[in-house]
């Protein structure tokens, strides 16, 4: 991803809720924007940095300082529709082969590339990924990005 990106105003505003883990419908009601308006900035803004999905985007938006290491961890309820669904453990305790993934997730790979880094199935991988989205409050997987970057695991 390049390094200094000329960004909309509007267009880091819908950044810098992605990187805060809200969905393109919760983007577009806090914008008071059309969904499809928030899927256009989001692609305007993968061409300009270079990103291919929204983890590598919200990534992104934290390396550039578009939200502080401590704002909105991505299990806060104002980011998750339904917090009594997903609730927060008091200390999530993931496995040393979650916490590989979830490390390998938060520097942006696919489910495929995270079997094979660890020479196991992509089933394994996506089962994997929901006892760890389920253990810290995740509903997707820029959320348990963020979360492996907020907590350090992603170093």
């Amino acid at each position: 991803m390049t390094s200094a990106v000329k960004l909309t105003c509007r267009e880091a505003d819908v950044l810098r809720l992605l990187a805060l883990g809200l969905s393109n419908r919760l983007i577009a009601r806090k914008l008071d924007i059309s969904e499809r308006t928030a899927k256009n900035h989001l692609s305007s803004i993968y061409l300009k940095i270079g990103a291919t999905h929204r983890t590598q985007a919200a990534l992104y938006a934290r390396q550039i300082g578009l939200i502080g290491p401590g704002e909105a961890a991505p299990y806060a309820p104002e980011t998750t529709p339904t917090p009594e669904k997903h609730a927060q453990p008091a200390c999530p305790t993931l496995t040393a082969r979650e916490q590989g993934v979830l490390r390998l997730l938060a520097l942006g790979l696919s489910n495929r590339l995270i079997a094979r880094e660890l020479g196991i199935s992509e089933k394994t991988v996506k089962n994997h990924l929901s006892s760890i989205y389920l253990k810290i409050g995740a509903t997707h997987r820029t959320q348990a990005a963020l979360y492996a970057q907020y907590t350090g695991l992603a170093s």
